[in-house]
């Protein structure tokens, strides 16, 4: 399928900032099809699902409302108008946004308000909310996902992936009601037949664990999920 991405762009001018309030041209703040960007793209992934979706059609609306342009110098005027109304969609005064505080934005429509921040900060702000997978440096062979958001690896430009290959709803463990510290035990009393490094790498990475590397930490934060019956199954 083809991927798009939605963002705020570009002032009517093609400048940054000095541009008239609103989308003066409908490319200001809009979709376009998947890029690779020059300075390529780190990904951030929403944990839940119902998040993810929830960023991607806040993209959406602002892409499909012109009373939302583009200028640096009035980024945060999106910000306040989103909060006298609530969505994206129904804001009726011609407005300002940038990359940045558009993401942000939709975060906020999604439930959660990462705070001020710009792309040089995105991926510590927005890791910080704990709504997010840790950032992954998207390649060739990355899947990205409707609700990704995407940032380049020095400061530059954010987007969110608004049509991208569905995620599947995820299926968890029962919940380890047992005292054992090892992942192998838990899991095995939850059910789980493969215990092998191989499928609990597997299952680390489901978990948003990268890097797994069988580490006593790693190891933890698994059987922790799994008390907490919040142990992706991979």
């Amino acid at each position: 399928m083809s991927l798009v991405v939605g963002s705020a762009r570009i002032d009517e001018n093609g400048h940054i900032s000095g541009g008239k309030p609103g989308d003066q041209t409908g490319n200001e703040v809009s979709t376009q099809a998947y890029y690779v960007h020059s300075k390529g793209w780190y990904c951030l992934r929403p944990k839940s699902i119902t998040v993810a979706n929830a960023i991607a059609e806040a993209m959406l609306q602002g892409c499909r409302n012109n009373n939302i342009g583009y200028c640096q110098g009035h980024r945060s005027n999106v910000i306040e108008q989103l909060r006298r109304v609530g969505k994206l969609s129904k804001i009726s005064v011609k407005t300002e946004a940038d990359c940045s505080s558009l993401v942000r934005a939709c975060c906020i429509q999604a439930g959660f308000d990462p705070g001020n921040f710009n792309t040089a900060s995105e991926v510590s702000a927005l890791k910080a909310t704990g709504q997010f997978m840790k950032a992954i440096a998207v390649t060739s062979k990355t899947e990205l996902f409707n609700g990704d958001v995407l940032v380049t690896k020095t400061k530059g430009h954010t987007v969110v992936v608004v049509s991208g290959n569905p995620r599947h709803g995820n299926t968890y463990y029962p919940k380890y009601e047992g005292t054992s510290g090892s992942i192998i035990t838990a899991l095995a009393a939850v059910g789980e037949k493969d215990t092998s490094k191989a499928h609990r790498a597997k299952i680390a990475a489901a978990n948003g664990i990268t890097n797994y590397a069988y580490t006593a930490e790693q190891n933890t934060k698994m059987v922790n999920l799994l008390k907490k019956g919040k142990l992706i199954k991979a």
